[in-house]
């Protein structure tokens, strides 16, 4: 999920973090503890408390593994970029409500394992959680697509950022006061047209200061001895910049409901000859019932059985140390096959079998993550309640009913 760029509590979190960075340097009361002493997990949620909504008793010593150390592709040729390019957006009504260019997921570490090199095409919703992930998969093409232009925009900015700062400290410096200029200057230069440049130096300096304090608290999140994160270790960093500099990572605008974006996503991976491995979808499900669109959408990618749609969900789930959501992998054929019965309308549903059957159980780890394949029995097929449930009402992040607009990403 994404959370709300003026949020008072993620400033507020954002703000200790950086007091928290600086304890050392002013007073002995915050010391850092002795290196290798114990078990830390320092992610924005951690330090409100070590919040787990789930978790019972003190949280596992989970230590994320490194990154494989496969090499990233080689750059796509010219006829492959033409391909890529291709690819299509669908234009939507600009969000009414908060736009979301950050996110309040922390802990996509737990995730690495069953990530580890499925390569392919990665497809994620939202903001910049996706390279971490990306890495972690060693993806050999990373779509993002959002519903929102700014959410688009932005990733087409750390684009620009990435391809010319060699470490992720020089890429996080572009967000500072004192390079404002030198930040302007290189989107204008590396804008196709004068309309594009205004475009995002406007996005830019919107967001720029809240970024900046972002950045800084995705670059720090440490879980044992690791800073698991895209902009915290350098191996996924060099990474995700090789992948940019080879052309193999772009940002397109879509809704998972759409008939344009994910279908354009889906022709570029048959072309390139690629499956498509991960569709992280975020939270995203839980706003909207499962649409004839969306499942022809998701069943339209060429895809094997490793394919994984990659969620985030609270429900009654484990939550990782430092983070709010349970991580769940589920098996894209067997998604497919519940969400084509009717006792499948919505992603509670699909989360019930999951939760409360006793092999379902079994695929939940304390870490917080979980994978869904077909082992786990259908519960809810013929379920009359489940069926005929009411709609999903069309939300906005704050909860409250809309009623009207499509049926996009919303979180």
């Amino acid at each position: 999920m994404r959370t709300h760029i003026s949020s008072p509590r993620l400033v507020h979190t954002a703000l200790l973090s950086l007091a928290l960075g600086l304890a050392p340097l002013v007073s002995p009361a915050f010391a850092a503890p002795p290196a290798q002493s114990a078990f830390v997990v320092t992610a924005p949620w951690a330090l409100e408390g070590n919040y787990r909504p789930q978790s019972e008793g003190p949280p596992p010593k989970w230590q994320p593994p490194a990154l494989s150390q496969a090499a990233p592709p080689a750059p796509l040729s010219d006829a492959e970029r033409k391909i890529v390019l291709a690819t299509q957006s669908e234009k939507l009504p600009e969000p009414t409500w908060a736009r979301f260019v950050m996110s309040n997921e922390w802990r996509h570490d737990v995730v690495f394992p069953k990530l580890s090199q499925l390569g392919g095409v990665y497809v994620g919703v939202a903001t910049d959680q996706n390279y971490t992930m990306a890495a972690a998969a060693r993806a050999q093409l990373i779509v993002t697509m959002d519903y929102d232009s700014d959410v688009v925009y932005t990733h087409r900015i750390y684009h620009h950022f990435i391809s010319a700062s060699p470490t992720a400290d020089e890429l996080r410096s572009y967000y500072q006061e004192a390079n404002v200029g030198k930040a302007t200057a290189l989107l204008q230069s590396v804008a196709h047209s004068p309309q594009e440049a205004a475009q995002l130096v406007k996005i830019y300096q919107r967001y720029r200061q809240r970024l900046a304090m972002y950045l800084h608290q995705v670059a720090h999140v440490r879980v044992g001895d690791r800073h698991p994160t895209w902009l915290g270790d350098p191996a996924a960093y060099s990474y995700i910049r090789a992948m940019v500099q080879g052309g193999r990572v772009m940002a397109v605008q879509g809704d998972l409901n759409g008939t344009v974006a994910l279908r354009s996503i889906g022709d570029t991976a048959r072309a390139l000859g690629l499956p498509v491995r991960v569709v992280y979808t975020s939270n995203a499900e839980g706003f909207f019932r499962y649409t004839q669109a969306f499942k022809d959408n998701l069943s339209s990618l060429p895809h094997d059985e490793k394919t994984v749609v990659l969620r985030t969900y609270k429900r009654g789930m484990y939550a990782p140390e430092g983070d709010l959501w349970h991580y769940n992998l589920h098996k894209m054929d067997d998604f497919l096959s519940r969400i084509a019965t009717p006792g499948y309308p919505t992603v509670a549903a699909v989360m019930t079998d999951i939760r409360t059957s006793p092999v379902g159980r079994k695929q939940v780890e304390t870490i917080g993550v979980s994978y869904y394949d077909e082992r786990i029995p259908k519960t809810q097929q013929g379920s009359a309640k489940t069926a005929t449930a009411k709609p999903v009402p069309a939300q906005t992040p704050s909860g409250t009913e809309k009623s009207s607009g499509p049926l996009a990403v919303r979180m």
